[in-house]
């Protein structure tokens, strides 16, 4: 009973990561690629902004829909896609704390603010809870018959 209550447990925690991991992708991408306007004020970026945000909401929201699709289809052997988004929130936190803390944040106009690096390492803490909790789903192999 005891050994059931912990998978479950797990598997509450596990959903709720992904869940979380979604629904922010979501939001960002849907404000990079469908309300840039915004996005781009909020932060002060300026009008030639514009395309970069836009091509970084691309990147968000393809990754958002693969794991949308995982939801219904299974992470089974998806290693190489959390592994992918663990790098990318490794990445991000490292040069969003190095951008928001150099001379760019000095800039008239720009509004720098720690949401450059905290949002990529919420991202990072949950792609590092899938890779290690989840390391018996996500590294299965399919074999070609």
């Amino acid at each position: 009973m005891g050994e059931k209550n912990g998978r479950f447990i797990w598997w509450f925690i596990e959903y709720g990561v992904v869940d979380f991991d979604y629904r922010w992708g979501g939001y960002y991408s849907y404000r990079c690629l469908f309300a840039t306007k915004g996005f781009v004020d909020q932060y002060g970026f300026g009008d030639s902004a514009v395309f970069m945000t836009r091509f970084a909401g691309t990147c968000v929201g393809a990754s958002t829909l693969i794991a949308l699709v995982l939801l219904f289809v299974g992470p089974q052997g998806a290693w190489a896609f959390v592994a992918f988004a663990w790098t990318q929130a490794l990445l991000a936190t490292y040069f969003g704390y190095t951008t928001v803390n150099s001379e760019w944040a000095e800039v008239e106009g720009v509004k720098a603010t720690a949401e450059g690096y905290i949002a990529p390492i919420f991202f990072l803490v949950v792609n590092t809870i899938l890779l290690f909790n989840m390391s018996d789903i996500l590294y299965v192999a399919h074999q070609v018959q």
